[in-house]
C-alpha cells in the first residue's frame, strides 16, 4: 500500500505553471512535469497500452492511477489514493527535487514517492509498471512494489505483500473487505481480513524460504515457488500467442482471485482463464460475501445471490456485501419480552463457516425451541 504524507502548504505553492516541462517524445517524464485532474491528460507508455494519470470515477472524482488505455473499458490496475479520491483541479506533480505526489484541490498533499534517492526521471512502462529513475537509469521506486488489487504480467509478489479487493467493483475502488496475502511463513492466503477470518483459500506453502507468487512474463502462468522450484501451480492453460493478449489478475469484491486475458485486436471483454477450484465450484465460500446477517446462494455455481435472513432487511440493496439489519428493534431484556414474541426459522442447506455451529438432525427442532424459550422466558 502507498503511504500517505501531508505536504506543507509552502511546498505545494512552489509548483507554479512556469516550472512544468513538457514530456519528451521518448515518453520520459522529466522533473517539473505535472498534470491536472479534469484535463484528460496522461503519461502514456511507449506503446500506448498503459497510461498514468487521473482516472475518472463514476461520481466525477479521480484516482491517481494506471489503466489499460487502448481498450474501451480502460480497466484500472493500480491507484495511489483509492481511499481519498481527488477532485477536479487537483494536480499530480513530479517536482524539481524528485518527489512524486498528488496535490488536492483544497491544498492538501499526498506523497507517492518522497524523493529520497535523487530521482531524475520517470516512465510509464509498457508492462504497466510506473517507475522513477536516477540519472543513471536505476529504478528507485515502482508501482509494482505497492500493488492495490491487481498484478500484471511479469509482476512478482514477495513475502509480506498483499492485495486488497475493491469495495464495490468498478463503482467504489476504496479498500474492500478481502485480502490476498503472501504471509511471512510462505503461505498464500485469501481472507475476509476485516472480520478476523483465518482464510478460505490457502496454497499450503508455509515453511518454505524465499516464497514468491510469480506471474510469468513468457508463459502467462501464475504459480507459487520457493528459491528452487514451483510449490503450487495455479494457471493450467492460457490462449497463445501470449503477446496477442492483455493480461491481469485481481482479487475481486467477491473475494476471488481471478486471472484474465483480453485479445488486443478483436477482444470484446476480459475472459477468466483461472480462479481457485474450490471457489469456482462454490462461489459462496468467501466469508461474509453477503455481509453480516446476509445469506449467500448460487443456483449455477457461477453467480451469487444475496438475501437477508428472515426478519432482517438489506442495509443497501445495491451493495449486498453491506449486509442486513433487524427489521424490528429487539430488546431481549424488556420486561414484557416472552417466547411468544420470537420464532425459530429453519433454513435449508445452510453452511456456517469456521465450524461455529453444530449440525443437528430434524428431530432436534423441538429441543431448539425449548432452548429458545428457556433463554427468553
Amino acid at each position: 500500500m502507498v503511504s500517505a504524507v501531508l505536504w506543507c502548504l509552502p511546498f505545494v505553492l512552489s509548483f507554479i505553471g512556469s516550472l512544468a516541462q513538457p514530456q519528451t517524445t521518448t515518453n520520459t517524464i522529466n522533473l517539473g512535469s505535472s498534470m491536472t485532474a479534469g484535463t484528460n491528460s496522461s503519461w502514456r507508455s511507449p506503446s500506448g497500452d498503459f497510461a498514468f494519470g487521473f482516472y475518472r470515477l463514476v461520481n466525477g472524482q479521480f484516482l491517481v492511477g494506471i489503466w489499460f488505455d487502448k481498450i474501451p473499458e480502460r480497466t484500472l490496475v493500480w491507484s495511489a489514493n483509492r481511499d481519498d479520491p481527488a477532485r477536479t483541479g487537483s494536480t499530480i506533480n513530479f517536482t524539481l527535487d524528485g518527489r512524486l505526489g498528488l496535490t488536492h484541490s483544497n491544498g492538501t498533499g499526498y506523497l507517492i514517492y518522497n524523493g529520497t534517492f535523487g530521482a531524475s526521471s520517470a516512465l510509464m512502462q509498457d508492462d504497466g509498471n510506473f517507475v522513477v529513475k536516477t540519472n543513471s537509469s536505476k529504478v528507485i521506486w515502482q508501482s509494482f512494489h505497492s500493488p492495490t488489487n491487481t498484478i500484471l504480467l511479469g509482476q512478482v509478489l514477495v513475502m509480506g505483500q498483499k492485495l486488497y479487493s475493491n469495495a464495490n467493483g468498478t463503482i467504489d475502488y476504496s479498500t474492500g473487505q478481502y485480502m490476498l496475502e503472501l504471509q511471512m511463513d510462505g503461505n498464500v492466503v485469501m481472507s475476509a481480513y476485516k472480520f478476523a477470518d483465518p482464510g478460505y483459500w490457502f496454497t499450503l506453502t508455509a515453511g518454505n524460504q524465499g516464497v514468491r507468487l510469480i506471474y510469468n512474463q513468457s508463459t502467462a502462468f501464475m504459480y507459487v515457488m520457493n528459491q528452487t522450484s514451483i510449490k503450487y501451480p495455479m494457471t493450467r492453460q492460457v490462449p497463445t500467442p501470449v503477446g496477442d493478449y492483455y493480461h491481469r489478475a485481481m482479487i475481486n469484491d467477491h473475494g476471488t482471485l481471478q486471472q484474465f486475458v483480453y485479445h488486443k485486436e478483436n477482444g470484446s471483454g476480459w475472459t477468466v482463464v483461472w480462479e481457485p477450484e474450490n471457489i469456482k465450484a462454490e462461489p459462496c465460500i468467501p466469508y461474509n460475501i453477503c455481509g453480516v446477517y446476509g445469506f449467500c446462494t448460487s443456483i449455477d455455481n457461477t453467480t451469487i445471490n444475496c438475501t437477508c435472513l428472515p426478519g432482517y432487511s438489506p442495509r443497501d440493496p445495491s451493495i449486498p456485501s453491506k449486509g442486513c439489519y433487524p427489521a424490528t428493534a429487539i430488546d431481549f431484556c424488556a420486561p414484557n419480552s416472552s417466547a411468544s414474541s420470537f420464532s425459530l426459522e429453519e433454513i435449508e442447506n445452510a453452511d456456517f463457516p469456521n465450524g461455529e455451529f453444530r449440525r443437528y438432525g430434524q428431530n432436534h427442532a423441538s429441543r431448539f425451541r425449548s432452548m429458545q424459550e428457556g433463554d427468553i422466558g
